[in-house]
C-alpha cells in the first residue's frame, strides 16, 4: 500500500509485514505536498494529486509523467480499473479532469456549479464515473458525454465527502459531511 502527506512524502509500505515493522519499503520526495494518492491497478505505480498530477512507478524516485490543466490544486485523483491508461482528477477551481497516461496528456475538462470533491471509476463499466459534490448530491458521468450526468443521486444534506464503488460496480457507498454513509 501506499500513503501520502502533507509533508510532500510518499511511503510505500508492506501490506504482509508484521505489526511491530513500521518502516516503509520505500519513500518518495515531491516538490509539494500531496492531496491525494491512488494506486495503479496492474502496474507497480501509482498517482498522486497536488499542485500537480504526477505519476509514480515504484522502482524509480521521480515522477514518471506530470500533467495540469490550470487548477490552483488537484484534490483528488483515481485510477481508472479497466482503462489503465486513464487518470481523473477533481481540483479545488471545481473542474474535474481526465488524462490519459500512455500519451502523456489531459482528454477533457469540464467544470462543475460546485466542487467535485472525490470521483470514483465503476470497476465493471470504465467509461463511468460518479463524483462526490459539495451541493449534497452525487453526479454519474459517461466520459464519451460530458455535457450532461446520466444520473444525479440525491439524499444527502450536506457536502458530499467520498465515494467507493463496490467490485461488482452495481453498488456504491457515499459518505457526507451530514454525518451519514449511505448505499
Amino acid at each position: 500500500s501506499v500513503s501520502a502527506s502533507e509533508d510532500k512524502t510518499v511511503k510505500l509500505w508492506s501490506s504482509a509485514a508484521p505489526a511491530d515493522n513500521l518502516k516503509p519499503l520505500a519513500r518518495f520526495l515531491g516538490r509539494g505536498a500531496f492531496n491525494d494518492i491512488d494506486h495503479h491497478h496492474q502496474e507497480h505505480m501509482f498517482a498522486t494529486a497536488g499542485t500537480s498530477l504526477l505519476l509514480w512507478d515504484t522502482s524509480r524516485t521521480e515522477p514518471l509523467q506530470s500533467f495540469q490543466w490550470g487548477a490552483d490544486a488537484i484534490t483528488g485523483v483515481r485510477c481508472n480499473p479497466a482503462q489503465h491508461n486513464m487518470l481523473g482528477g477533481v481540483s479545488s477551481d471545481r473542474s474535474v479532469t481526465l488524462y490519459d497516461t500512455s500519451t502523456g496528456s489531459a482528454l477533457q475538462k469540464m467544470t462543475m456549479q460546485t466542487r467535485p470533491n472525490a470521483l470514483c471509476w465503476n470497476p465493471m463499466e470504465p467509461m463511468h464515473f460518479t463524483l462526490a459534490s459539495e451541493d449534497h448530491d452525487l453526479y454519474t458521468f459517461d466520459l464519451r458525454k460530458l455535457d450532461h450526468a446520466i444520473c444525479i443521486h440525491r439524499g444527502h444534506v450536506s457536502a458530499v465527502l467520498d465515494v467507493d464503488y463496490s467490485p461488482t460496480g452495481q453498488q456504491f457507498v457515499s459518505a457526507s459531511y451530514d454525518k451519514t454513509i449511505r448505499l
